[in-house]
């Protein structure tokens, strides 16, 4: 399978290429490199070829091909090599080589092409990149791009951090798989996320940790780990402008957690506010602390600038009427997004509503409770609406009308990944629209 990571080959915006802002650092192969369009910097190995534009292992023999970069990567510095990727057997590890050979993991599924080398393990100058495969490897890469991060890496430099927590429509878990093809949103060095990762510390398809920033490529991983579609990057691509103009990177607070809500499951709520004792009972108001307590322990002053939440889907009951809403639920939900401010300050907040699929197949099988009136209870938050509900800097999203992630089971209130990245897309834009 052919794949596309959308590599930035150093195109910016209009206000970056004037001059203001934080521009994304520049791929560190030249476009014609990068492409395989010249192929004077490879050692092929007697293993290696051109074939299609893309360079291909032969499978002759266990031998790497050998990229030299016009300037070895220098000791110290983080880098983020991503890459196109055609894989159909075997493994394959994108390696720097030069003052010895850095690891790098074994990738197994085109989705994978990508690899973080973190300043820690940069120890030595590198002037080449190693497509090193295992001895059964049987595929080839395309559009290999190196980045320097040290402008951006949010274990030394400042970022502006915004939320991105709530139910399984902020996550990783329940859209389509990310497989390549279904990335929408570039590649952008200035983004970074924390992931949460709640249900095991690592990642290693990935190759992140709990808790320790990441460069963003989807599946951006929230409390679990897997490889569906998130709205995380596409949300983060629409409010990097603004923190580029700020000279700051963007760093997302992961928080998405399938089935959590503030009501039966408790999962959000304040420890001044439980009455509950079972096993989620309080458990992402506390990853959210923790995470908080992790970006504060990098170092650099971060500021969380903004939250978007996607709450609601599993607080749902047979109501008469959105007052019954009112009544029952909005009591807990107003004191959360008061306690999140106490936390963080008196940011700006985005909150998409239910899906519009579930919605109407609820009117038609669940009752008017798990839909409409929950609908309308949740636009009643929003700054605007004129309801006793409204919440100042607050902002209520409607999600999109199609993109079901099962068009053939309307009772599925998720998301293919096209309508995830829709979704992120819509968040984004709130959000930056509140921020001026």
């Amino acid at each position: 399978m052919l794949i596309s990571l959308g590599i930035n080959n150093g195109q910016v915006s209009s206000a970056e290429a004037s001059g203001t802002g934080l521009a994304p650092s520049k791929n560190l192969f030249t476009e014609a490199q990068s492409a395989f369009e010249t192929s004077n910097h490879i050692d092929f190995r007697s293993n290696w070829a051109i074939s299609d534009g893309r360079l291909t292992c032969l499978e002759l023999s266990a031998n790497e091909a050998r990229l030299s970069l016009d300037e070895p990567l220098v000791s110290g510095t983080p880098y983020m090599a991503v890459y196109d990727l055609s894989l159909s057997a075997g493994s394959l590890k994108l390696q720097l080589s030069g003052d010895g050979l850095l690891n790098a993991r074994a990738v197994t599924a085109d989705w994978q092409g990508f690899q973080h080398y973190p300043s820690s393990e940069v120890a030595g100058n590198y002037p080449r990149v190693h497509a090193n495969p295992s001895g059964t490897f049987s595929g080839s890469i395309d559009n290999v791009a190196v980045y320097d991060l040290s402008e951006f890496d949010p274990h030394v430099v400042a970022c502006d951090v915004v939320i991105i927590g709530g139910d399984s429509n902020s996550t990783n878990t329940t859209s389509e798989f990310v497989d390549g093809m279904n990335r929408e949103t570039a590649f952008d060095p200035r983004l970074w996320y924390m992931p949460c990762l709640r249900a095991s510390p690592t990642y290693a398809n990935v190759g992140c940790e709990r808790h320790v920033p990441f460069p963003m490529i989807e599946p951006v991983v929230g409390a679990g780990s897997g490889r569906r579609m998130s709205p995380v990057h596409a949300a983060a691509s629409r409010l990097v402008s603004y923190s580029a103009a700020r000279n700051r990177p963007l760093l997302v607070m992961a928080l998405g957690d399938a089935g959590s809500g503030l009501m039966t499951t408790e999962d959000w709520r304040h420890p001044d506010r439980r009455v509950g004792s079972g096993p989620t009972v309080g458990r992402m108001w506390d990853e959210m602390v923790a995470m908080k307590l992790a970006m504060d322990a990098l170092g650099p002053a971060h500021e969380v600038i903004g939250a978007v939440w996607s709450l609601g889907q599993n607080d749902g009951f047979d109501a008469a009427s959105a007052e019954a809403y009112d009544i029952n639920i909005t009591p807990e939900y107003a004191a959360f997004f008061e306690d999140v401010r106490d936390l963080f300050g008196s940011i700006p907040m985005v909150m998409t509503n239910i899906a519009p699929h579930f919605a109407a197949y609820a009117d038609a099988n669940l009752g008017l409770g798990f839909g409409s009136h929950r609908q309308t209870w949740i636009n009643r938050f929003d700054q605007d609406s004129g309801h006793a509900n409204a919440i100042s800097n607050f902002k209520v999203v409607q999600p999109v009308e199609s993109h079901p992630v099962n068009p053939s089971d309307l009772s599925d209130p998720h998301y293919s990944a096209a309508g995830m990245q829709a979704n992120g897309r819509h968040m984004g834009d709130a959000l930056r629209g509140m921020l001026g």
